[in-house]
């Protein structure tokens, strides 16, 4: 790589190290997604703790993600959390 020729392209001199070889910073790219991962555990475990706190005083029919598609289920109207399974006949009721 002797005779590279520098760009006016500041992003790509920006990865060029003294040899003239282009590098990746991975070390900020992996403590970057291991800093959203953390914050999406804790924000998973508030959600947690809300629908373990909550009553489920109200249960509607949605249909919710499940994977790679929706399945219909009972779900608390508060707090979100996936109850349990409607019977034929609310099934029925629900796709009118």
């Amino acid at each position: 790589m002797k005779n590279v020729k520098r760009s006016k392209n500041l992003s790509i001199d920006s990865n060029l190290n003294i040899s003239g070889s282009i590098f990746i910073d991975m070390d900020a790219k992996r403590q970057e997604v291991e800093k959203l991962l953390s914050e999406k555990r804790n924000i998973d475990d508030q959600i947690n703790k809300l629908q373990q706190d909550c009553k489920h005083e109200k249960q509607v029919i949605k249909q919710v993600a499940d994977e790679s598609s929706f399945t219909v289920r009972y779900v608390c109207e508060s707090c979100s959390k996936v109850l349990g399974w409607p019977g034929e006949k609310e099934l029925k009721q629900f796709f009118k």
